[in-house]
């Protein structure tokens, strides 16, 4: 074999050598790509399953549940397209579809609370809640459900948002209580009203909750109807319990004189009882 054949040659293996390292390259890089992207979509399909085990817990239709649980199908069914030989996200699929099922019966027992235990986990379940309306609007776009169902659902989660804000503070009110701490109970006491003062809901439950706690602040009555919060668990025992008229003056003064704002709003709830 000549110089020049040789030569010719180990250029063309060299070429091959460098063909290959570059597919392999592009193999490796696209590999990488594919575990990026199922990592992006597993971890949101993982926070939305958070989600609807959450929201399960507070809302009272469950169909907005199933709404966010939709979602979760969706993910699934795009990260089966990306990798189909993936067993783990077949099995995540059935998994979700099974909770379809389940989210569709309504009648379903289940405990229902909106109490939470530190400003930390109220944020994040408020966090879930917005979240949730977020969805359910893009699913409005998108044509499936109505503009009624739409407000309907909005409102429902709006609700819940003030109620896991106010419950929370009035449960921290009553343990307060419980220990005797009249002065921080009631600062949790103002916290709730304040928030439902503040919120233009519709639900006529607001109103009843902003004059029960006004009647709670002044010492006429213990806790809230369990009508309108069920989370009782933590209420004062006593219910005969009362402040004397001498004390419920002095709450009243400390009340004005700590919140001034407040004033005309508690008055007027008064005058309504």
């Amino acid at each position: 074999m000549s110089a020049f054949a040789s030569l010719i040659l180990l250029v063309v293996i060299a070429a091959l050598a460098m063909a290959v390292v570059a597919y392999s390259n592009y193999k490796t890089e696209q590999t990488k790509k594919v575990r990026l992207r199922l990592q992006i979509f597993r971890a949101r399909a993982e926070e939305l399953e958070d989600i609807v085990m959450v929201l399960d817990k507070i809302c009272e239709s469950r169909t907005i549940c199933k709404f966010v649980n939709d979602e979760i199908i969706k993910m699934y069914e795009i990260m089966i397209e990306i990798d189909s030989s993936a067993r783990y996200l077949q099995a995540g699929l059935a998994n979700a579809k099974i909770r379809s099922e389940e989210l569709s019966n309504e009648i379903a027992p289940r405990q229902l609370s909106r109490l939470c235990n530190s400003d930390a986990q109220i944020a994040r379940l408020r966090a879930y809640i917005k979240e949730a309306c977020r969805i359910i609007r893009v699913q409005h776009t998108q044509g499936k459900l109505s503009t009624t169902e739409l407000q309907s659902f909005t409102l429902e989660l709006e609700w819940h948002d003030l109620q896991v804000y106010a419950v929370s503070n009035i449960v921290q009110g009553h343990k307060a209580y419980t220990k005797h701490d009249i002065i921080t109970a009631n600062a949790f006491y103002k916290k709730a009203q304040t928030e439902l003062i503040k919120s233009t809901h519709p639900d006529e439950r607001r109103q009843q909750m902003i004059k029960q706690l006004t009647d709670i602040l002044f010492g006429r009555r213990m806790s809230i109807d369990e009508t309108l919060m069920p989370e009782n668990e933590f209420n004062p025992k006593s219910e005969a319990t009362v402040l004397s008229n001498e004390q419920q003056k002095a709450l009243e003064k400390m009340l004005e004189s700590a919140d001034p704002a407040m004033i005309p709003e508690i008055t007027a709830a008064i005058m309504q009882r």
